[in-house]
Formats: structure tokens, C-alpha cells, sequence
């Protein structure tokens, strides 16, 4: 590699309307260990099972906010993309040009919704390693070795458990009255289901490190998509719009059972979670937010045929996987689009529910619950939903949310142990 230019890494600036990407990825002989390359403020991060991608820097941004925020997002990257000179020579999924992106919740929410072109990326996607540079209107120079730029850090940062100090947002009993409450809309039948989150903030003692957070992160929950991007962190089990050549996959997670310990459920408690009337009845509604709303964009529609369990450490949920085909030209934003938000963190119907919620939830959700990923200039891409997660409002203070979906049957405290399993996650990040 020759020597890297001074300005790689320089705060990004606007880039003109007229102005033209430069993006170049090499393949890397060596094997890459993403977690041990972790800076400690990258500028998106994207992992799971050891692949992905980790991001420097920012050289195209674009903000966007209101209910036409993914429309208007993806209409400026897909412009950028048609201008940008590309040379790949890897040809996997997240090299060449790669736009990382999250989105606020609801379209009045006071949080922008970012989508970003990095000015360096080390990637790993199916046993290749690679390296991409971004330049403006100029050939983006490569640096003597990748390592100038992602040195090695520890796969799991250790020392002393730092004092963190948790203020929920409500007392458990003030918690689970609003659980009463949006039941009592649905017994009213204002809605069939409605997912009730709750914010715990966290202040830490010493700084927090979004690098350390997320090398606990990945080597906590290796089967989760664990990202980060402008203010949140987290790892994901939901994967909201996954596309490659023409098929779309989603993964639906509604219903679930916190174990102690990090453990799992028995063998008998499992069937018992598996055969739950109320839990069966929650994930039913989700599954069909899915199918229905990909009807218009894909064909070839095929759903798992029941729900099965998907095991996480502490947590265990019913999941269906859907897949289909999707019609031409539709990008994998346009899908995330359209599903977002399912009844898995919204409820049904979505326009009850979402309103319900804004008359619970005394804050705006901001990135909780929403769209978190990337996209290719292809259009094909991958969008989580961003849950398990922190919104990082300083460098000592962390808000953590998790929610729960609520039926006619559900249990306020039942519901309220969840809501605080799936913070443990987190948390556990946190503490290190």
C-alpha cells in the first residue's frame, strides 16, 4: 500500500451536489479479527458472527426527518451513488460504496434520522478481508497498511467494574400502572396489541467507550447483529430487511420468556412457552405486520410454518423467519421502509397503537425500536431493528430502553421483568 493522504480522516465537510465519490477497496491476504480492530469512537460499526464491518470517519452525510425520511434518504444516497466511480475488487457484500444509517422511530421525533458514507472501512464478509477508502473528486489514497488505521485493541477490554448509577424512569409499580393502562386500551379494543417500552438512564463514573461497549457486545452475543452509529449502540437479535440479488429475508421476534443467570429454559418450560395462548397470539400479530406489508413490494411470499425458539443468553423468543421475492428496483431501505414498525415494536393496528404509545411513553423514542444497518449502491443492504440498545448521550451517560409487547392477557409484572431482562445486555456492556 502506498502512503495514506493527511486528509482520510479529517472531519467531513458538505460534499456539492455535482461532486463525485472516489471509492476503492483491496482485498487483505491476512485473516481479520473485526473485534480486535475496534477504535474507540468509530463512526458505524456492524458485526455478527465474526463478519461485517467497522467504519472511520464521515465523507457524505445526510439528514433527514418527518415521514418521508427514508424516501428522502435513500433518494440522496442513490444520487450520490449514480455519480461516485467505484473500484471493487472484492465484490462481497459491504465493499465497494456502503452508506450505514439509523433512523428515528416516528416521524415527529426531534432526533434526525443519518444515513453516511465512512471515509474507511475494514470489512470481513465471506472469507474475504478487505480494506475501503473514500475521496472526494479525488483517488483516495491507501494507507503502508490497514493497521495504520485499525491498530489492535483487546477482543474484550477488562479492569476494574466501573460504578454505574441507574434512574429508571418509573418506579416498578409506576412502570407496571401503565402496563394496566394500555391492557385497558386494548380490552376498550382500541387495539389489538401494543408494545410498551421503558427508559432506564445510566451514569457512569468513568467514561464510556462505544469501542469497549461494542467489543463486549460482540463477544457476549456473537448471533446478534451488534451495531453502533451516530448515538446508538447495541446488539440486535431482529433483523428487520436483509436483500441480496432480488430476495428479501426478515426475522420476526414477538414473545418471550426472560432465564435467570444468563441460563435456559428446561425442555418442559420450553413446550410450555411454545403452546402459550398469549405469547402464540403476540407473535401472530407481528408475523402477519410483516407478510402483509411486504405484499406490495415482493412476490413469493413464504413464512416459517410455526414459530421457533430462538435462544439467547437470558432471553428466549419465538421467531419466524418470512422471505420473498422482491419486485424490481426495490432496495432494501425501501423495505425497511415499509416495515417499519412492525407490530413486534409498535402493535396492531400500527396507527392505534403508535398513538396509544405516544400518550404512555412520556419520551420520544428517538433510535429505539428503528431501522439501524447499511445499504450498498446496489441497494441491497441490511436493517436491523435497533433494540437491546443505548442511546449515548455524553461520554458518562448512557439511556438504555427495552420494551415489551402487551396483549389482552398479559401480566404487569410479568411484563416488567421482561422489559428488565432486556436491559441486561446492555448493562452487562456497561459493567463490563
Amino acid at each position: 500500500m502506498t502512503g495514506m493522504s493527511a486528509p482520510l480522516l479529517a472531519p467531513s465537510t458538505a460534499v456539492p451536489d455535482t461532486a463525485r465519490l472516489r471509492v476503492r477497496t483491496v482485498r487483505l491476504e491476512e485473516d481479520v479479527d473485526l473485534t480486535t480492530h475496534l477504535p474507540a469512537a468509530p463512526s458505524g460499526v456492524w458485526l455478527r458472527h465474526g463478519q461485517g464491518a467497522v467504519a472511520l470517519g464521515t465523507t457524505w452525510s445526510v439528514r433527514t426527518s418527518g415521514p418521508d425520511r427514508f424516501a428522502a434518504a435513500s433518494t440522496a444516497f442513490r444520487a450520490l451513488a449514480d455519480r461516485s466511480v467505484v473500484d471493487d475488487e472484492v465484490q462481497v457484500p459491504m465493499s465497494g460504496l456502503v452508506a450505514m444509517g439509523s433512523f428515528s422511530y416516528a416521524a415527529a421525533s426531534t432526533r434526525p434520522s443519518t444515513l453516511l458514507v465512512p471515509r474507511a472501512l475494514l470489512g470481513v464478509q465471506d472469507g474475504e478481508s478487505f480494506l475501503t477508502v473514500v475521496g472526494v473528486d479525488e483517488e483516495p489514497q491507501l494507507p503502508d497498511t490497514w493497521q495504520d488505521l485499525f491498530p489492535a485493541a483487546p477482543v474484550v477490554p477488562t479492569g476494574a467494574e466501573p460504578e454505574i448509577e441507574l434512574e429508571p424512569d418509573h418506579t416498578p409499580d409506576e412502570y407496571q400502572a401503565l402496563v394496566h393502562d394500555a391492557i385497558d386500551e386494548i380490552t376498550a379494543g382500541h387495539a389489538e396489541k401494543v408494545v410498551l417500552s421503558e427508559r432506564t438512564t445510566a451514569r457512569s463514573a468513568v467514561p464510556l467507550s462505544p469501542g469497549t461497549l461494542l467489543a463486549r457486545l460482540a463477544h457476549d452475543y456473537p448471533s446478534t447483529w451488534v451495531y453502533h452509529l451516530e448515538d446508538v449502540v447495541g446488539a440486535s437479535p431482529e433483523m428487520l430487511a436483509q436483500t441480496e440479488e432480488g430476495r428479501v429475508f426478515s426475522r420476526v421476534l414477538a414473545g418471550t420468556r426472560p432465564v435467570a443467570d444468563d441460563g435456559e429454559l428446561d425442555e418442559a418450560d420450553r413446550r410450555v412457552f411454545r403452546a402459550d395462548a398469549k405469547e402464540l397470539s403476540e407473535h401472530a400479530y407481528a408475523v402477519e405486520s410483516v407478510v402483509d406489508r411486504l405484499a406490495d413490494l415482493a412476490a413469493e411470499i413464504d413464512c416459517s410454518p410455526e414459530p421457533f425458539v430462538l435462544r439467547l443468553p437470558g432471553l428466549e423468543h419465538l421467531a419466524s423467519d418470512v422471505s420473498a421475492r422482491l419486485h424490481d428496483g426495490v432496495t432494501s431501505l425501501d423495505v425497511a421502509a415499509r416495515l417499519h414498525p412492525s407490530a413486534a415494536v409498535s402493535g396492531t393496528p400500527r396507527e392505534a397503537a403508535d398513538e396509544i404509545i405516544a400518550r404512555l411513553e412520556p419520551h420520544d423514542r428517538g433510535g429505539y425500536a428503528s431501522p439501524v444497518g447499511w445499504m450498498g449502491a446496489s441497494g441491497d443492504g441490511q436493517w436491523a431493528i435497533a433494540l437491546r440498545m443505548a442511546h449515548l448521550v455524553d461520554e458518562t451517560t448512557a439511556v438504555l430502553q427495552a420494551g415489551g409487547g402487551l396483549v389482552e392477557a398479559s401480566d404487569p409484572v410479568s411484563e416488567h421483568a421482561e422489559v428488565l431482562a432486556k436491559c441486561r445486555p446492555m448493562l452487562r456492556a456497561l459493567r463490563g
